[in-house]
């Protein structure tokens, strides 16, 4: 696991904007489409775009069910930034014509073996249009050149047929089945586990 005390100077430098807890970073993906570090302010946005995707969400991720408030993602939102300032996620807003609608981060990350892995979840509105895709490839560069990672590996249900192929398109290599390893509506799921080296 993640031992602060023991980072290098380099990989210090390169993870400056979690130091800073600057919340205004951006990175542009595309025409109107961006990531931005997340913000408590964010919540309501969020929140509406989990209540109209719920059914999806709760399908393949456990807190699909159990975020039920504004409050609760707010919360959640601040727990991000704690994690962020103890340098072991990196999780930003997807801002698609000025609204954080989706989410996406790198998160069990590791500096001293420079990996990470990768999560993500966006707005069923604005699903199907390349948009979890080319917000992927950006995250990966900023993994990669800014964060000094040398592995970033996703996992996904083996149903979520989706976020397999966002995976495969962004050039990441599926590495082995993980029998039972996820719980979400209800049961056990294989998940797929793909990894890709700098």
């Amino acid at each position: 696991m993640l031992s602060p005390l023991s980072l290098k100077k380099c990989c210090t430098m390169k993870y400056k904007i979690i130091n800073e807890g600057d919340s205004m970073q951006e990175w542009l993906v595309r025409e109107n489409v961006k990531l931005k570090i997340v913000d408590p302010k964010d919540a309501e946005s969020l929140y509406e775009q989990i209540e109209k995707t719920r059914p999806q969400l709760a399908k393949f991720m456990p807190w699909g069910e159990s975020t039920k408030s504004v409050a609760g993602e707010r919360a959640f939102l601040e727990y991000c930034q704690d994690r962020m300032a103890a340098k072991k996620l990196w999780n930003a807003s997807i801002w698609i014509n000025g609204h954080p609608v989706g989410m996406i981060d790198l998160h069990n990350i590791d500096l001293n073996n420079k990996h990470a892995e990768v999560g993500y979840w966006l707005g069923g509105e604005f699903q199907g249009n390349g948009v979890m895709t080319d917000c992927l490839k950006k995250l990966l560069e900023i993994g990669f050149d800014e964060l000094g990672l040398h592995k970033i590996k996703l996992m996904a249900e083996e149903v979520n047929l989706a976020s397999n192929a966002v995976a495969k398109k962004v050039g990441f290599q599926l590495e082995g089945t993980l029998k039972d390893e996820i719980f979400s509506a209800g049961k056990y799921h294989d998940a797929s586990l793909y990894g890709l080296v700098k």
